[in-house]
């Protein structure tokens, strides 16, 4: 029987380029089998909801078997990743309920700390957030909900890459940081849950706000109001919305967001969302970097309260800047000598 070194090299770059792109289906609906909230890490994020797929391979990527195959096809397969080195990282991110993640990777081509584009399909399952599911969500100095999951996972990759929980000692110790990067994050917000239908039309995205801060009005209690807004499903644009003000928030490094807002800069290129696959707002990084003026130390970082301090402050964004720039990012120079 012929095997796949038998056939002509055009034909078999194909074939490996094919494997190397193929994704995996989605799974059809969210479940907690064979996840796990994975803890081998700390966590900038306050809380999380997030339940990892377990895999067979503490990285799996779809170069590895062909690259352990024969040195032939290891060759090959190399070259077939320099010439699609663009291929994206595909992340199926299913929401159940407005509030709990369950990440699973469709496609990673090669294990990679420089990935040209991650790109998210967030499927939105279930129904609103609940009014009693909201009263947990609110804590002191902030509100605790889908945010900071979405950015404990954002987290874990752009610090390890997509890796699976770490179990053995033997493996690679997670402190210590892979630098991953990410020149385009898209994030494309669908709604998946096939039961439910959309609130009905005088609900607008402020009513839906309102209900993750427990402050939207209940049935009975004001006139029109005859119905319960968790027994219908969110509408993409709206979770779209929502996390991309949040994303804005932690770029503002403001007292309560410069911790969170800095490795953003220094990882990510741009981000793109997406509403079913249209075009519906791009978070531009450059801009958002480039606008940081300070004028009171008090307000960086949270801590900066002497002109050293705030010294360093500038001495990180010129850094930060001169990376981007480096790693091929799109890059706005202040008109500020101290910065050039």
């Amino acid at each position: 029987m012929p095997s796949l070194l038998d056939l002509p090299l055009e034909l078999r770059e194909l074939i490996i380029e094919l494997v190397l792109k193929d994704q995996r289906m989605p799974p059809a609906t969210p479940s907690k089998a064979n996840r796990a909230d994975f803890r081998d890490m700390g966590y900038r994020a306050w809380r999380r909801v997030i339940y990892y797929e377990r895999r067979q391979s503490h990285c799996p990527n779809n170069a590895s078997g062909l690259i352990r195959a024969n040195h032939q096809l290891s060759e090959e397969t190399l070259a077939t990743l320099d010439r699609i080195s663009s291929a994206p990282y595909i992340l199926d991110l299913s929401v159940l309920n407005d509030v709990a993640l369950y990440p699973t990777w469709l496609s990673v081509p090669r294990l990679t700390h420089r990935v040209s584009t991650l790109h998210v399909n967030v499927r939105l399952f279930g129904h609103i957030l609940s009014r009693d599911a909201a009263r947990s969500q609110v804590g002191d100095g902030g509100h605790l909900g889908f945010q900071w999951s979405f950015y404990a996972l954002l987290e874990r990759f752009i610090r390890y890459g997509p890796v699976d929980e770490k179990t053995s000692r033997k493996e690679a110790p997670m402190d210590v940081d892979r630098d991953v990067t990410v020149k385009t994050l898209v994030l494309d917000f669908q709604s998946a849950e096939s039961e439910l239908s959309f609130p009905p039309d005088e609900v607008d995205y402020r009513w839906w706000w309102r209900r993750q801060y427990r402050q939207d009005p209940r049935p009975g209690t004001e006139a029109g109001v005859n119905f319960e807004l968790s027994d219908h499903k969110t509408r993409p644009e709206w979770f779209a919305k929502y996390l991309s003000g949040h994303i804005y928030a932690l770029l503002g490094m403001t007292y309560h967001t410069a911790e969170y807002g800095k490795i953003l800069y220094e990882r990510i290129g741009a981000i793109k969302v997406l509403v079913n696959g249209e075009r519906n707002a791009e978070i531009d990084l450059a801009d958002s970097l480039t606008r940081l003026d300070f004028s009171s130390g008090r307000d960086i970082f949270g801590y900066v309260t002497t002109e050293r301090e705030l010294s360093a402050y500038r001495e990180w964004k010129k850094e930060t800047l001169a990376r981007r720039e480096q790693l091929g990012f799109r890059v706005m120079w202040p008109q500020d000598p101290e910065l050039a």
